[in-house]
């Protein structure tokens, strides 16, 4: 009778408690890396061979800079380009699209501010692929997906105050 009741709720007992410890056990599995998410460690933000990389136009953006006796116009069209079909039909939706040109405005605002851009006759001589890069390293921080970027147009303008 004993081996009869052994044999009935042993697999009855260690059932349930094997799933359990193998819910326990078993790694979690990753989440998806959200948009605004830079806990992680800041990755070169370079495309490897085996990504499909998709273009996402970002459209033009005009930025004006105040300097003492001028003004400096700058006009710059900007394409993103994407790794994933899912990332991309993600952010290529209406408000992915207008979070990265947002961020996008900020930062271009921020670099015009800097010291690049105060040296007169300098805005003839950036080098638009440099520029490009630093917008992507940039963007990055907030984009993980984005993984580099084309200048399409690039104008400055120079008037006086």
């Amino acid at each position: 009778m004993k081996k009869l009741i052994l044999i009935l709720l042993g697999p009855l007992i260690l059932g349930p408690a094997g799933y359990f410890a193998g819910k326990m056990l078993m790694p979690e599995p990753q989440p998806a890396v959200e948009d605004g998410d830079a806990a992680g460690k800041a990755g070169a933000a370079h495309a490897t061979a085996e990504e499909i990389l998709y273009k996402m136009p970002l459209g033009k953006f005009t930025i004006q800079v105040l300097q003492p006796k001028s003004v400096l116009h700058i006009l710059l069209d900007l394409d993103v380009y994407i790794a994933g079909a899912a990332d991309f039909e993600r952010l290529n939706g209406l408000e992915g699209r207008n979070r990265m040109r947002d961020a996008t405005v900020g930062i271009i605002s921020d670099m015009a501010e800097s010291t690049l851009w105060l040296e007169k006759g300098e805005e003839d001589n950036i080098n638009q692929q440099e520029l490009a890069t630093d917008i992507v390293r940039k963007l990055h921080m907030k984009f993980r997906p984005l993984r580099t970027a084309k200048i399409n147009e690039f104008h400055a303008e120079r008037s006086l105050r």
